[in-house]
């Protein structure tokens, strides 16, 4: 009989000894599962908002795109100089699975900006080299020659490739340059006349349009600076607000 009572004294001391024991595992569970749901819970809604931003900047960016293509299309795509999207009508109807984001288009007024071409070298003598400018300004020609003298002359788009008689050669030698103020944005002809070169090369600094395009979505917007040219449109400035 005192075998049994010990034993059960004994029982009862184990199951007294795991009885704070577990009570206190289950309060330090409680106190670290409780924050870890919570963390999870506000670190799931902020992907889900980084993933709705990115969504809402990757619109904006095709809006700027969008318009890219357009003035690669034309650079004279519009002289307004107030926002519109007139210009960029019809746009496309959704992108990202979202209405696609209001954008619109402005011409910036003598911003200066121009474009370098480099066409072919078309050989000695006499040759024409057609100029598209997107904006009135100045065109500079710089022309490198293996020998003899060079003539220069600016000429209407369309015009005879022909030299005026009087026509004086460039001072110096070579590489030789000439500057020709444009009037207007249009078509014109770079006549280069050379006596005795055989080999040469030619760039042109060309002026281009320069245009501002902002894209909205939401409280959010992206207003990118673009130039223009007949040879292709840059990104001048791009700034996400």
């Amino acid at each position: 009989m005192t075998r049994v009572l010990s034993l059960l004294r004994s029982l009862r001391g184990d199951r007294a000894q795991a009885l704070p024991v577990a009570i206190g595992a289950l309060a330090v569970g409680a106190i670290l599962i409780t924050p870890m749901l919570t963390g999870a819970g506000t670190s799931s809604r902020y992907t889900r908002q980084v993933g709705a931003r990115a969504l809402e900047r990757y619109s904006m960016d095709a809006g700027i795109e969008w318009s890219g293509w357009l003035l690669m299309a034309n650079p004279l795509l519009t002289s307004d100089t107030s926002f519109t999207s007139t210009p960029l009508a019809p746009l496309p109807a959704t992108v990202n699975g979202a209405p696609f984001p209001q954008t619109e288009i402005r011409y910036i007024v003598g911003a200066g900006a121009f474009e370098r071409i480099a066409p072919a070298w078309q050989g000695g003598g006499d040759e024409c080299y057609t100029v598209r400018a997107s904006e009135a300004g100045t065109l500079s020609v710089r022309a490198e020659v293996d020998s003899g003298q060079m003539w220069m002359e600016l000429l209407a788009g369309g015009a005879p490739c022909t030299r005026t008689v009087a026509l004086p050669p460039l001072a110096g030698t070579s590489p030789y340059g000439a500057d020709f103020a444009l009037s207007a944005a249009g078509e014109y002809q770079v006549l280069i006349g050379t006596d005795t070169a055989t080999t040469g090369t030619v760039e042109m600094s060309v002026p281009a349009a320069t245009y501002e395009v902002r894209s909205v979505v939401g409280a959010r917007s992206v207003v990118a600076r673009l130039v223009a040219g007949y040879d292709g449109v840059r990104v001048a400035s791009w700034q996400l607000k």
